[in-house]
């Protein structure tokens, strides 16, 4: 029966959402000492590690060295209208596009020397336009505009930012004079075309608040900052969710609402607490009611905040009832459901799941082998990350505790790694595969915000919740004292 259940499903989605085929041909003149790559940009959330749910995979379709091989043809399955990047890397130039492609486009780029290319076949005119006025995103333009960080105003900067938000607008309408354009692509350059340029003027005004120094902003300054944001920002139809700096602000005007009732605390590291995440969660599902795709969007993105930032279950748990009710169907719940079954075995008390991996010296080492002295786990995402804020721990405990640092950074292989890695009385440096790194998220639901574990000596957790805190980490000692029974 579940398996007729499970066809009838398969089937129902497939009829909800055709997929044709799409087809992309990079080509060039003649050979030339370039590469030229496509690559997909799929607004949907998957999982990520460290952060929990993503809600952008940049997926690799093609990659093309001109000097041995003069074309290539990609075909992309597709259900609705994507942008797509394609970039050139060669002769000293390194550029950018955003292609904007249907289901059952056929479409040619024709590369004629440098980073010269034309596009030809089923919609190319939006690739024209796009190219003309269009790069990947609005901080490509600052060096464009003349942007100079170290000048603390930058007025010809916003006024040329205007300029091109007016450039784009006139543009915009003379094309579709000649065109139609489909709903998603009118969005997608509505979106884009008024969200960046407040976005810059917010940019720059905040550089002017701070004066070009790492300073908390007065409450008025943080209101006018907000403000630029409430006055813009406006609510589009959903293929606006196509434009990141679209999906940027909505995040952003959501969220206003909620600071400012529940202001951000420096003691939580500026983390939303339980009764804001609920709080914007709630504003999100209300306001939104008439854009359903964008509303998924915002409930799935603060759902995931709960689930992966806030260290207790309670909010998580009850938003994702809540979630279930909103969207039965989702393929997003058996993720959040896996995600907190798992953080609910990783209470003070229970038994630290085992693992084995690599160290420096390529012993296979496991947790167990590192009983009979409490242990401090770091789950590191770059190359000797946490290492220099934990010397001081280091040369305290030496004696006493195991400092364990096991490598999360995807794809790196164990001959890269190991010279970074640096023997130390009562370190242990581990590598994770791909593999075991995937059963370690899988686990101890490993999260960037939260790279700490401590054990005690037999191996059971005393705190996997814990934090960073600079320059000193008073809650990982604090936990450390008391696995060491201090």
């Amino acid at each position: 029966m579940k398996k007729i259940t499970t066809l009838i499903f398969l089937l129902s989605s497939l009829l909800s959402f055709a997929q044709k085929t799409s087809t992309i041909t990079l080509t060039t003149a003649k050979p030339e000492q370039a590469i030229v790559s496509l690559v997909l940009e799929d607004v949907h959330f998957h999982p990520n590690l460290g952060i929990g749910l993503a809600d952008t995979r940049l997926e690799p379709l093609a990659m093309i060295n001109f000097q041995e091989k003069t074309s290539e043809r990609v075909n992309a399955a597709m259900s609705e209208p994507k942008i797509m990047r394609l970039q050139y890397s060669g002769g000293g130039v390194n550029k950018t596009w955003m292609l904007f492609i249907q289901p059952g486009d056929d479409l040619t780029a024709t590369f004629s020397g440098g980073a010269n290319v034309t596009f030809s076949g089923k919609n190319a005119n939006y690739q024209d336009f796009l190219k003309t006025y269009f790069l990947e995103n609005q901080y490509q333009y600052l060096p464009v505009f003349g942007y100079k960080p170290s000048q603390i105003d930058n007025k010809s900067v916003a006024q040329q930012s205007d300029s091109l938000q007016r450039i784009r607008q006139n543009a915009y309408a003379a094309f579709k004079t000649a065109n139609a354009p489909v709903p998603a692509f009118d969005a997608y350059i509505n979106a884009t075309t008024t969200t960046e340029p407040f976005v810059i003027h917010r940019l720059l005004q905040e550089k002017i608040m701070r004066r070009n120094r790492a300073k908390k902003l007065e409450p008025a300054q943080q209101k006018e900052l907000e403000d630029l944001t409430l006055s813009n920002f406006k609510i589009l139809p959903d293929e606006a969710l196509l434009s990141q700096s679209y999906r940027d602000e909505l995040r952003n005007w959501a969220l206003i609402p909620t600071t400012r009732k529940f202001p951000l605390d420096s003691a939580t590291r500026y983390e939303l607490s339980p009764q804001a995440i609920t709080d914007v969660y709630n504003f999100s599902k209300e306001k939104l009611q008439n854009n359903p795709k964008q509303q998924e969007y915002l409930l799935t993105y603060w759902l995931n905040y709960a689930a992966t930032a806030i260290p207790t279950m309670e909010t998580s748990q009850t938003l994702l009832a809540d979630y279930k009710t909103q969207y039965p169907k989702s393929e997003y719940t058996d993720y959040f459901t896996k995600l907190l079954t798992t953080k609910s075995k990783l209470t003070a008390g229970s038994v630290a799941p085992d693992f084995t991996l690599l160290d420096r010296d390529s012993a296979a080492v496991s947790l167990k082998q590192l009983a009979g002295k409490p242990t401090v786990m770091v789950f590191a995402f770059n190359i000797g990350a946490h290492e220099p804020t934990m010397k001081t721990l280091e040369t305290k405990y030496a004696d006493k505790v195991n400092f364990a640092y096991i490598t999360m950074i995807s794809g790196m292989p164990f001959g890269s790694w190991k010279p970074y890695t640096q023997a130390r009385n009562g370190v242990k440096h581990l590598w994770a595969s791909e593999d075991s790194a995937e059963l370690l998220k899988q686990n101890y639901a490993v999260d960037i915000r939260y790279p700490f574990v401590v054990l005690d000596g037999s191996g059971k957790i005393v705190d996997r919740w814990i934090p960073q805190e600079f320059p000193n980490n008073k809650t990982l000692e604090k936990d450390i004292m008391k696995a060491i029974g201090k």
